[in-house]
């Protein structure tokens, strides 16, 4: 097998007008919050006047809007995803939108969403290997179901109702909910 050697190419620094046509690519390709774009731009760019100049143009255009970005990324997420708020919340707060504009266009996605019902959705999803409609009895694997729901981003009663429906033994699946809680409270 031959070794791969990469080389490191030094990307070309580029002046206002260059830089803002280079933005203007990016976002052709993809929505980017303003955090975003902010640390493209600052990778690329000869002066770093240029930044706040190129920044200021894109939003006086309408191109940079973190209130669109995360209306859109919770709408998407919500539909194909089947994603909990928690998780959603979680990644747009990544893409560094404020809490507040994230908060927002989650509960503006999901105000007619249940909850319950998305997360049973996912679980069945996670199930669609299972052989027939057994229930579990395992407790490691009931853990590992509950643990992919949190990580969904479901709400603890969105996921006790999801797991109720596959739990064979509901005092198995009350006390790993306990357990849960009481771990979520020490935190």
């Amino acid at each position: 097998m031959v070794p791969v050697v990469r080389i490191s190419v030094a990307r070309r620094k580029l002046k206002a007008p260059a830089l803002y046509e280079w933005a203007l690519g990016a976002l052709a390709r993809r929505s980017h919050t303003l955090a975003e774009m902010d640390a493209k731009i600052r990778q690329r760019c000869a002066d770093e006047g240029d930044v706040d100049v190129v920044i200021g143009r894109l939003r006086a255009h309408g191109y940079l809007d973190d209130a669109r970005v995360a209306e859109s990324h919770s709408a998407i997420r919500r539909d194909q995803g089947s994603l909990g708020r928690r998780r959603v919340l979680r990644e747009l707060k990544r893409r560094g939108i404020e809490e507040s504009i994230a908060e927002n266009a989650i509960s503006h996605a999901y105000r007619d969403c249940d909850e319950s019902a998305m997360a049973r959705e996912f679980l069945r999803r996670k199930m669609r290997a299972r052989p027939g409609r057994a229930r579990i009895r395992e407790p490691r694997q009931l853990a590992r179901l509950f643990r992919a729901l949190a990580r969904a981003g479901f709400e603890s009663d969105a996921i006790a109702d999801a797991l109720r429906e596959v739990a064979e033994d509901s005092e198995l699946l009350e006390s790993l909910l306990e357990s849960a809680s009481s771990s979520d409270t020490a935190d």
